[in-house]
């Protein structure tokens, strides 16, 4: 009986019956062993369950750093520099590619598209394969061609999506490009909490067994109605553009989810690293986006709202 509660319990008379008893208080050495106890409980709560206070945190770290937009492109280089740490350990390149040759990949994309817009965006899309190209051929003889493939679609797939993000970042400010990537983190979160109580069927069992299609029509719905009225406060667009726009930026963020489970499935791994405690590495954080952004700046271009 836990006397820090009711202080009362059940006293036991001699022919086995039980019957409500005095107060007692407890002795000294229970009452610390059940201040151990509670303190032991709310370690473990943190411990068990990371994820929470760890998603939490990155919440208010993002908020913060988005409120001004040249700490926010700081963040942005400090996930490529994240990011590209973890795709050089998951495919081992060792001096095969080196990680400063890797690093560029995703930086220079990045730091064009900001500073100088798209019209020079295809110069590290050259540059990189003809670095790749020189420094292999020069300094390694063996394993080149198995990392080849890899290292080239980091560019494609991170280069290009950390750059578009940059690209936001710039043109429409750090208010729309926050509110953007939390529309697809609500997603996300809608997603995995609703599949996870009422989810039956397996959305992608083969690649990620843990997404239903429940959730993932929950998840769109979510995310969709945030980023509708998002554009709706910050473009002049008709209903039917806007509701596009959305499902199709939302929808591309569960594409590059499971396209970067896909890539790990690949190489046997559960997450890019244990970087964030209960969410995996940078690059499982990042993975919608990276894939949502290119889209929604290929809309910007199309509809010239810049």
């Amino acid at each position: 009986m836990n006397f820090l509660k009711s202080k009362k319990y059940l006293q036991s008379d001699n022919d086995g019956t039980f019957w409500p008893g005095y107060i007692e208080l407890p002795e000294e050495e229970n009452l610390n062993n059940n201040n151990d106890f509670q303190n032991e409980t709310k370690e473990g709560r943190f411990t068990s369950n990371p994820r929470i206070y760890t998603g939490l945190g990155l919440l208010l770290l993002v908020a913060v750093l988005f409120l001004n937009q040249t700490s926010a492109f700081i963040l942005l280089v400090l996930v490529a520099l994240v990011s590209t740490k973890e795709w050089f350990d998951i495919f081992d390149y060792g001096i095969i590619i080196p990680y400063p040759l890797l690093l560029y990949s995703s930086i220079a994309p990045l730091v064009i598209a900001y500073f100088y817009g798209l019209d020079n965006i295809h110069i590290p899309m050259f540059i990189f394969p003809i670095g790749v190209i020189i420094y292999t051929g020069t300094f390694v003889s063996y394993g080149i061609y198995e990392k080849f493939g890899s290292s080239f679609l980091f560019l494609i797939w991170f280069g290009t999506g950390i750059a578009s993000i940059g690209y936001v970042l710039k043109n429409l400010g750090p208010l729309f490009t926050f509110l953007a990537l939390i529309s697809i983190s609500l997603s996300d979160i809608a997603a995995y909490e609703f599949g996870r109580r009422f989810g039956k069927r397996k959305l992608s069992e083969s690649i990620s067994p843990n997404k239903t299609v429940e959730g993932f029509f929950v998840g769109l719905f979510v995310g969709s109605f945030s980023m509708c009225i998002v554009l709706y406060n910050f473009f002049e667009l008709d209903f039917i553009q806007i509701l596009i726009i959305s499902l199709i930026f939302i929808l591309f963020g569960v594409l590059g989810d499971l396209f970067e489970s896909k890539i790990k499935r690949s190489v046997e791994i559960k997450d890019s690293s244990d970087f964030l405690p209960g969410h995996g590495g940078v690059l499982d954080r990042v993975d919608s986006q990276i894939l949502s952004f290119p889209i929604l700046v290929l809309f910007i271009q199309f509809l010239d709202l810049i």
